[in-house]
């Protein structure tokens, strides 16, 4: 088969990936990493796939912060801060697993939590001093995972959904996650070698695709019911969950 060939399908399909990726972020607030880094790690290595997301993350999740605003509120300021703490103790451990091993916790997380969400986990009525304490136990367990696979969402959105927060404030408060997060995750990945200049630039320049679909997503989100497309949006990561899994077993 033709190599240029090969390297125009990969630089589409990963283009295609970022797009789709920003249309799923602008219409629940989530999901950016969780759509286009399976796909992408589907012909490129994990590593790769959590590379170039970097600054799609970090724009998209900037913007829908809605900083003008102000700070939304302290709540889960525990939770972000075990979340640093765990992803800074995950990115050590990154070392000793292999592509495989990555790609497989990749799967596994979003298989679990996505049926977690299904089955409507609600958490509406705990006292705050326990939720305080399960969002401490939550955000470091996620920042854990995320030092070793980028995956550090789902455990933390399933717990935000499961205090039915309302719509704004929860894409407001994912927002604000995804975007401390991904400070000391990138920087863990460039420090020890996972990710080159080339892989920033190549990130900065796939940006624009990222935010082109988070514009069409937002759109999307005013006018469909957030609760069927949601669904449909659990659906196809679990969906993605099972692919991935089955690749690397």
């Amino acid at each position: 088969m033709d190599p240029n060939y090969l390297e125009t399908f990969t630089i589409t399909f990963v283009l295609i990936s970022i797009f789709m990726g920003g249309i799923v972020k602008g219409s629940v607030g989530i999901g950016m990493s969780m759509f286009s880094v399976p796909i992408i790690a589907l012909i490129l290595p994990p590593t790769k796939a959590m590379m170039l997301l970097c600054f799609p993350i970090i724009a998209t999740n900037l913007i829908q912060m809605n900083i003008k605003k102000g700070i939304n509120d302290y709540r889960f300021l525990p939770m972000f801060l075990m979340l640093f703490l765990g992803i800074l103790i995950g990115g050590k451990l990154i070392l000793n697993l292999n592509f495989r091993t990555i790609s497989i916790i990749i799967a596994l997380t979003i298989i679990v939590f996505t049926l977690i969400n299904f089955f409507g986990f609600n958490l509406k009525n705990i006292k705050k001093r326990n939720e305080k304490i399960l969002s401490v136990i939550i955000g470091f367990f996620s920042g854990i995972l995320g030092g070793l696979s980028t995956f550090y969402a789902p455990p933390i959105i399933t717990f935000l959904v499961s205090l039915n927060l309302e719509k704004e404030n929860f894409i407001r408060t994912t927002a604000t996650m995804y975007f401390l997060a991904s400070i000391p995750l990138y920087s863990s990945l460039v420090y020890h070698g996972l990710g080159n200049f080339y892989d920033l630039l190549m990130s900065l320049i796939i940006t624009a695709p990222a935010l082109i679909g988070q514009y069409l997503g937002t759109k999307i989100r005013m006018k469909l019911s957030n609760k069927i497309f949601r669904q449909t949006i659990l659906s196809i990561l679990i969906i993605i969950g099972f692919l991935l899994l089955i690749k690397n077993i």
